[in-house]
């Protein structure tokens, strides 16, 4: 009787080591992650050149007035955002060394992530802007050339 009592108080106190390990280290894991990816947006919301981003937007809404054939030029614009979403840059390396592997990882994808959403938005704000402003300027051509017409034929 006694061996059977102490089997089983060493098998409950080999399966609570075995089992609370994982969840400790998952823990430590999970805060771990936490702090890399808000490292991670806070860098890439610093890194970005905003007033950069919002220009190439404005110039991106320019490219319709490009004289290539066909319906071929309404398509730059969007193919320009699209861009502008995809190029990532990688973070510094600096800010890596001496961070554990899973830190740079999610520091890493998070970085990217991050930093082609914000990039994209500011190109996507200039895209509209520039696009309202080219759309008024021609909207006030077109005005006068037709107050223009107007009086001229009025003579």
């Amino acid at each position: 009787m006694k061996t059977n009592s102490i089997f089983r108080v060493s098998v409950f106190w080999m399966v609570l080591l075995t089992f609370s390990m994982p969840f400790t280290a998952f823990a430590q894991q999970s805060s771990v992650v936490t702090q890399a990816e808000a490292d991670a947006a806070a860098d890439a919301n610093k890194d970005v050149n905003k007033p950069l981003w919002f220009g190439t937007g404005c110039l991106l809404s320019g490219l319709i007035f490009l004289p290539l054939p066909g319906w071929s030029s309404c398509l730059l614009p969007p193919a320009g955002l699209t861009g502008t979403y995809f190029y990532r840059p990688a973070p510094p390396a600096m800010r890596l060394i001496g961070r554990t592997p899973e830190y740079v990882d999610v520091y890493t994808s998070t970085y990217k992530s991050k930093r082609g959403s914000i990039q994209a938005n500011w190109a996507s704000a200039g895209c509209l802007s520039g696009g309202a402003t080219v759309g008024l300027i021609a909207f006030g051509v077109g005005v006068g050339l037709g107050l223009e017409e107007a009086l001229q034929s009025a003579e």
